[in-house]
């Protein structure tokens, strides 16, 4: 799950157990699932809520104005979307998605502008603070097709499937408390031998949580599968020095010429008088506005069916 960004404050604990699968489909739905002895924090959308998503997801996947500037494209963990080049200005979406389905390429929509409650009401569901849900990212993906090589995410991800069959692989592997910066690899090497801790296999309405760090990767098995992706965090407190780093880059007298004992009382004087305010949540904007649902039509589910 890449392309999201992320923070976090008030830590949310995800212990982590012994695997045990998702629940059975048959099986009574709670209005929330309780932790069980599991290695991933596990839930079902009732039928109202699956509906509702998915028609919040085709009413936003038909406002094609809004995708070009979110599409992302993926094929064996190599990104693809710079190739990518839409004339049209209505009517691409669909012969598009048929055609990259086709070659085995994923298709990821960034940001997909859903109503903001229904995310909301996952994380009550996996148990999240409502002000962490900062980003949405929808998933598109062809049989047999892994999209991402197996990673981790610099943040909680909450994974809600919506169409087909998919198996995820959780592995042993934990990096502790990533961040985004150009120090921190959260991709797995192509050579690195990673044990796996547990496989899962999801249908639609089928829910878990990916606790912060924690190494996965995902395969199709149905002729294409969709699922959304939360990504949620709070406030770091390394993101305060980096925001005090900021104003300090933005002021001319730090930036001046001077020797190393008079640069180290500048800093120890400008740290002293800094300023911190509370940084708000959620820490990134979510998408500016909402699908336009005056677009026409769109059931992803039946240009998949057609595969």
């Amino acid at each position: 799950m890449n392309e999201i960004r992320a923070g976090e404050a008030l830590v949310v604990e995800h212990p982590l157990f012994a695997g045990a699968n998702i629940a059975s489909k048959d099986a009574p739905v709670a209005e929330d699932s309780k932790q069980q002895d599991t290695d991933l924090k596990t839930f079902q959308l009732q039928d109202a809520e699956i509906g509702r998503l998915i028609g919040l997801t085709n009413q936003a996947l038909a406002d094609e104005a809004h995708l070009k500037d979110r599409i992302a494209i993926v094929r064996a963990g190599k990104k693809l979307t710079d190739q990518l080049a839409i004339a049209a200005e209505s009517g691409w979406f669909q012969p598009m998605l048929n055609d990259l389905l086709r070659q085995g390429v994923s298709v990821v929509v960034n940001d997909i502008p859903i109503a903001d409650a229904s995310a909301a009401d996952i994380g009550k569901h996996a148990n999240l603070p409502p002000s962490w849900i900062s980003q949405q990212n929808l998933y598109i993906t062809p049989q047999e097709s892994q999209g991402f090589d197996p990673h981790c995410d610099p943040h909680i991800v909450v994974v809600v499937h919506l169409y087909g069959r998919k198996e995820w692989t959780i592995f042993e592997k934990v990096l502790e408390n990533p961040v985004y910066d150009a120090d921190t690899n959260t991709i797995a090497g192509k050579s690195e031998q990673i044990d796996v801790r547990e496989k899962i296999i999801v249908e639609p309405g089928d829910c878990f949580v990916i606790p912060r760090g924690r190494y996965h990767s995902a395969v199709a098995l149905s002729p294409a599968s969709v699922h959304l992706a939360i990504g949620t965090a709070g406030v770091r407190a390394v993101d305060y020095l980096w925001t005090m780093s900021q104003q300090a880059i933005g002021d001319a007298t730090m930036r001046a010429d001077m020797t190393p004992e008079e640069a180290l009382q500048k800093a120890r004087d400008f740290m002293a008088a800094y300023a911190f305010e509370p940084i708000a949540l959620p820490r990134f904007k979510r998408a500016a506005e909402a699908a336009d649902p005056t677009a026409s039509t769109f059931s992803f589910e039946g240009v998949l069916d057609a595969l």
